[in-house]
């Protein structure tokens, strides 16, 4: 009975350590990283680009700013959210997937809602589904609210394991495939958006690489792609 329990207690503490190690990878990996994104359209042209960098927070949180710019190297607007890694995942804030330049118009304003995380398992394989996300953000200006965003994330799907490579580098990532529908609300009227998408996630960065949004007709409209990491 001893050696079962000691057994049982030793499984335990390895399991904790491993999901301490995986944090602790992922979060030296993004820390004081700033990731540069190329926006594309659909026959492959350059529109702009965005920024990701990221800020370690605290031994599993890191802080994320995002930025927009359109082809001339204008900023078109940006945004902060969190990446979490809780030992058997890498949760990052719905707020990250809002298009910095649909925030643009709201930059003078305040903004409230509660926090709501995506969650990407360390442990992702093939065929596997995830679950889905939903986020509403209320935006007021001195007290008086004027808008509200609303995004869902759907249907997300491990398509395949596959490498990929882009001008930063080779990375072991996994194809996701998801359905995403986001509405912005003035005066209560709002008309959803809704596209489907693939992207390519790189456990390591806990981002992708490479995403690409289709059409309802499953049409390519456009693609981000990781240029560098500096």
């Amino acid at each position: 009975m001893k050696k079962v329990l000691l057994v049982s207690s030793f499984l335990v503490w390895s399991l904790q350590f491993v999901s301490a190690q995986n944090c602790s990878q992922f979060v030296g990996n993004v820390n004081g990283k700033k990731l540069v994104y190329l926006n594309k359209d659909a026959k492959g042209n350059e529109q702009g680009k965005v920024t990701v960098t990221a800020t370690k927070k605290d031994a599993s949180t890191v802080s994320v700013h995002s930025e927009a710019f359109d082809k001339n190297g204008k900023s078109i607007g940006g945004g902060d959210s969190e990446m979490i890694c809780n030992g058997d995942a890498i949760k990052i804030d719905m707020k990250a997937f809002i298009p910095a330049s649909s925030m643009k118009q709201f930059s003078n304003m305040q903004m409230t809602g509660d926090a709501k995380y995506l969650a990407y398992p360390l442990n992702l394989s093939a065929g596997q589904k995830l679950d889905d996300g939903a986020v509403t953000i209320d935006i007021s200006n001195n007290g008086q609210s004027m808008s509200q965003i609303q995004m869902d994330i759907t249907n997300r799907v491990v398509d395949k394991a596959e490498t990929v490579s882009t001008n930063a580098g080779s990375f072991d990532c996994f194809r996701i495939t998801y359905d995403a529908a986001m509405k912005i609300k003035m005066m209560g009227i709002g008309i959803p958006v809704h596209i489907k998408a693939a992207e390519w996630f790189a456990p390591k960065l806990g981002r992708f690489v490479k995403s690409e949004t289709y059409n309802k007709n499953s049409k390519l409209m456009g693609s981000m792609v990781l240029d560098s990491i500096n």
